[in-house]
């Protein structure tokens, strides 16, 4: 029995619809794919980005700590210094004070 006119335009319009629909899906999930991937894109950067950071703060950080290091072992230094230079025998510091005490009380100006 042959299909009438009617019948196979409706029968064309619908595989036209169920083919566009068919198309839409797969476009669809193409682009959800891409979302996915671009997504997972920039989290791979973000870990890269994160991880260089953390390596220079660390870096820094090192730098930072060498230097207190090293400029508390120059205070070190001076402050021992200061202490041999005010640790005078006690008999330069009665010479020191008698010449004081000497030129306090003279009456020529010094």
């Amino acid at each position: 029995m042959p299909v009438p006119d009617t019948d196979r335009t409706v029968a064309d319009a619908i595989d036209r619809v169920l083919e566009a629909e068919h198309d839409a899906a797969a476009a669809i999930a193409t682009a959800e794919a891409a979302a996915r991937a671009a997504m997972e894109a920039a989290r791979e950067e973000r870990r890269r980005i994160l991880e260089r950071a953390r390596t220079r703060i660390s870096r820094l950080h090192e730098g930072a700590a060498a230097q207190l290091a090293t400029s508390l072992e120059r205070l070190d230094h001076t402050v021992e210094a200061a202490a041999r230079a005010a640790a005078v025998s006690p008999d330069v510091t009665a010479a020191v004070l008698a010449t004081v005490a000497a030129r306090l009380t003279s009456e020529a100006p010094p």
